[in-house]
């Protein structure tokens, strides 16, 4: 019994460390502007790379499209 215990904590304790890193390269720098990124098929219309004041406010109206209390009303 104690065995059997012991087996399954220590497969348990050996499967969490084989845990592969599962965060996505994605090839942009930490340090850049979120309102700097590159310009992709999938933008908004009216966004346009490096402006920032379009950048908050497309933000902005993202934001309250997924407001929930703003769609009850």
């Amino acid at each position: 019994m104690k065995r059997t215990l012991l087996m399954g904590l220590l497969m348990a304790t050996l499967a969490a460390c084989g845990e592969r890193d599962q965060s996505l390269a994605t090839g942009s720098k930490p340090d850049t502007k979120p309102w700097q990124a590159a310009q992709t098929p999938y933008t908004v219309k009216g966004w346009t790379a490096g402006d920032k004041t379009t950048w908050e406010a497309q933000m902005r109206t993202r934001s309250q499209t997924q407001n929930e209390y703003a769609k009850v009303e």
